[in-house]
C-alpha cells in the first residue's frame, strides 16, 4: 500500500485513518519494507490526518479555528520525510 493523498480525503476517511495509525500503529501498511522512522513517519501521517479532519469541519463551519488547524497542518506536514509524502496521481 502507498500513503493515500490525505489532502484528497473527507473527515471520516481521515478519522479512520487516524484511528488505524495514530502512534505509529500499522506502519508495516502502509511501509511494507519498514526502515528507520517509518513508525514516526506513520505518526506524523495520522497526526496530520486527524488535525486536516478538524481543519474541514472547522472550515465548515466558518470556525475561525480551522486557520489554527491548517497552521498545525503545514508544521507537521513539514517534518514528514519525502520518502513517506503521498504523491498526487497522475491522470491516464
Amino acid at each position: 500500500m502507498t500513503v493515500p493523498n490525505l489532502d484528497r480525503m473527507e473527515p471520516p476517511d481521515l478519522l479512520i485513518f487516524w484511528g488505524r495509525h495514530r502512534n505509529g500503529y500499522g506502519w508495516r501498511e502502509l511501509f511494507p519494507e519498514g526502515g528507520k522512522g517509518t513508525r514516526a513517519a506513520t505518526a506524523d501521517l495520522a497526526n496530520y490526518a486527524a488535525n486536516r479532519a478538524t481543519e474541514l469541519e472547522c472550515s465548515r463551519n466558518g470556525s475561525t479555528a480551522a486557520q489554527t488547524y491548517q497552521t498545525i497542518c503545514t508544521h507537521i506536514r513539514e517534518r514528514i520525510p519525502a520518502w513517506a509524502m503521498w504523491h498526487e496521481e497522475k491522470a491516464p
